[in-house]
């Protein structure tokens, strides 16, 4: 099949696939590996492309149904079959890393499309992970011996289509999830080049964050000199990841 409609994000072992081999979707996961589970069954997990959730390399609109199956334990053995099995989250940034995942997977859909959404709320609850998104699911359904596996089934809003991307806004949604997820040394003594100051008191809001995350956005500035933007594109751009650091801190 040409354009397969559908995509599954995180298709691990393909556990609740039908057809494992289903040629109407592309299986995506960051990892190809093989394992022996504890009771002795194989796990092999073979995606047909090996991409991260949070950058998928496909157009906007591209499928018609997205299947998003994160993983949902927040701690797990180094050598558990459970890590095996499921993944792990990073404990530092698993919000930032299934913020940008709900994105990925609504850019990739087509308006009108379904996202199918698994989780097990386990260590997190399902009302936390409700919270990273902005858009609602429509129905849902608890399974599992103790109820706690959510399927929730979102669609998304043909209003919601946008009819070119802005480069602009595209670089800040990068560098607001790599800031969020950035774990930066204390390091109060930094001396920053004396431009990065002055793009800095451009945006007055800046300075009323918390010094740790004013650290952070010069370090960002600093980034986006080295990454040849313009003073008037940087002092853009840190209004939008001052505004997003202010909505977290």
């Amino acid at each position: 099949m040409k354009n397969p409609p559908i995509l599954d994000m995180c298709c691990g072992g393909r556990a609740f696939w039908f057809d494992h081999d289903d040629d109407r979707a592309v299986f995506v996961d960051n990892r190809a590996e093989s394992h022996t589970l504890c009771d002795g069954r194989a796990l092999e997990i073979r995606p047909d492309l090996i991409a991260d959730f949070r950058h998928l390399p496909f157009a906007d609109s591209t499928f018609s149904l997205v299947v998003f199956d994160p993983p949902h334990m927040a701690r797990a053995g180094g050598g558990s079959w459970m890590r095996a099995k499921y993944g792990v989250l990073n404990k530092e940034t698993w919000q930032a890393d299934l913020r940008a995942g709900f994105c990925e997977a609504f850019r990739v859909l087509r308006p009108g499309g379904v996202l199918i959404f698994k989780w097990n709320e386990t260590h997190i609850s399902v009302s936390h992970i409700l919270a990273l998104t902005d858009h609602k699911p429509v129905v849902g359904h608890k399974s599992g011996k103790r109820s706690d596996t959510h399927w929730l089934t979102f669609l998304k809003d043909e209003s919601t289509a946008k009819p070119e991307s802005d480069p602009l806004l595209a670089y800040a949604t990068r560098r607001i999830i790599e800031l969020e997820a950035l774990l930066m040394p204390e390091v109060p003594d930094t001396v920053w080049p004396a431009e990065v100051h002055f793009l800095f008191d451009q945006v007055s809001a800046a300075s009323n964050l918390p010094a740790e995350l004013q650290n952070k956005i010069r370090s960002h500035i600093n980034r986006m000199k080295l990454d040849g933007l313009t003073s008037d594109a940087i002092i853009q751009q840190t209004v939008k990841l001052t505004a997003a650091m202010g909505a977290t801190a």
